[in-house]
C-alpha cells in the first residue's frame, strides 16, 4: 500500500475536501481524486459519501482513516529506528491563552528547544472559542486551554491538570483583616480583571450570575502579570489562577483570599482534533508537554 496515497487520504479528511487537500499537498485536484479512487479500488469499498459538493466519511472510511494513521505512524517509527538518529523536524501551530503561554513558554520551552532544535513553533494567543474554531479548520495543530473541563467527542485530550484559582489582594489590603469572606462581600470591592471572554473571568461571571451577583471592574486588561503588578500596589482585587500569582504570593507582595462559597474550577488541557495526523514533531511536543503537565 502506497504511503503517499494514505497521506492524501488523510489530508482529504483533515481539510474536508479534495481541492483543499490538493492545495495543501501541492497536487492537482485530479491527482488527489485519482489517488482516492486507487485506494478505494485497493480496499474494494467506498470511502466517502459525495453530495452537493460536500464529502463525508462512510463507516468504512472512518475505519480506514484510523488504520491509515496507524500505518503512517508505524512507517515513521520504522524509518526513525533504521536511520537513527534522525532529526525530528517540522512546524507546529499552537493556539492558547496568554495565561497558558506565560506559564509553559519560558524555561519549559527552552528545554524543549534544546531537545528538539528542528521543531518550529508558532503560537497564536486567543480566547477558547476562537481556539477551537482554529482547531476545527485545521489552522492550529493543538490547543492549550485554560477553562472549565472540556469533554467533546471531536477532540482528544493529550494532557490535563486541574488548576487552583483564587481572588488576590495586596499583602496590606484591609480586607485581609476580615475573618470570613464570601462572594457577596467581595462584590462591594473594586476589581481589575481580564477581559470578559477570558476563560477564568468567564467562569467567575457565570458563578456570580448564578447567585444574581456581578462584579464591575474598574479596569479590564489581558496581561495577567500586569494585573498582579497593579493589584500589589493598590486596593484593587483580582481573580487569577494560582500559577500566575504564585511568585508574588511567595515574595509577600500578594495574598490569596479564602472565599468559602466560590466554586470555580479551572483546568489546563492540551487537546488535538481526533482526525489530526500526528507527525513526529507533533508527537514529540505532546509527549514532552504531557510530562511537564504531570510534574
Amino acid at each position: 500500500m502506497d504511503t503517499n496515497v494514505l497521506k492524501t487520504f488523510i489530508a482529504v479528511c483533515e481539510y474536508s475536501g479534495f481541492s483543499a487537500a490538493a492545495e495543501k499537498l501541492g497536487y492537482t485536484q485530479s491527482t488527489v481524486s485519482s489517488q482516492i479512487r486507487q485506494l478505494e479500488k485497493e480496499l474494494n469499498t467506498t470511502l466517502f459519501d459525495r453530495f452537493y459538493h460536500r464529502i463525508e466519511l462512510t463507516s468504512d472510511g472512518v475505519t480506514a482513516l484510523k488504520y491509515a494513521r496507524d500505518i503512517l505512524e508505524s512507517h515513521e517509527k520504522m524509518i526513525a529506528e533504521i536511520k537513527c538518529p534522525e532529526k525530528i523536524e517540522g512546524t507546529i501551530h499552537l493556539a492558547m491563552s496568554s495565561s497558558v503561554c506565560s506559564r509553559y513558554f519560558k524555561d519549559d520551552f527552552l528545554r524543549f528547544r534544546a531537545q528538539f532544535p528542528g521543531v518550529h513553533l508558532i503560537v497564536s494567543e486567543s480566547g477558547t472559542e476562537n481556539m477551537f474554531d482554529m482547531l476545527q479548520k485545521n489552522e492550529a495543530d493543538l490547543v492549550f486551554t485554560l477553562d472549565s473541563h472540556i469533554y467533546n467527542s471531536e477532540y482528544m485530550i493529550c494532557a490535563e491538570r486541574e488548576e487552583a484559582v483564587h481572588f488576590i489582594a495586596a499583602a496590606d489590603h484591609p480586607i485581609l483583616a476580615r475573618k470570613a469572606l464570601d462572594l457577596e462581600m467581595l462584590c462591594t470591592e473594586e476589581f481589575v480583571l481580564t477581559e470578559q471572554d477570558m476563560s477564568y473571568r468567564k467562569l467567575l461571571d457565570r458563578e456570580l450570575a448564578a447567585r444574581s451577583m456581578e462584579v464591575s471592574p474598574v479596569l479590564e486588561i489581558g496581561n495577567p502579570l500586569q494585573i498582579c503588578e497593579i493589584v500589589k500596589n493598590s486596593r484593587l482585587l483580582s481573580f487569577l489562577p494560582d500559577f500566575i500569582s504564585k511568585g508574588y504570593v511567595q515574595s509577600g507582595q500578594l495574598q490569596t483570599l479564602d472565599v468559602a462559597d466560590c466554586q470555580v474550577k479551572v483546568w489546563t488541557q492540551l487537546l488535538i482534533h481526533k482526525n489530526k495526523w500526528r507527525s513526529s514533531a507533533l508527537s514529540a511536543f505532546i509527549s514532552y508537554y504531557r510530562n511537564v503537565m504531570q510534574e
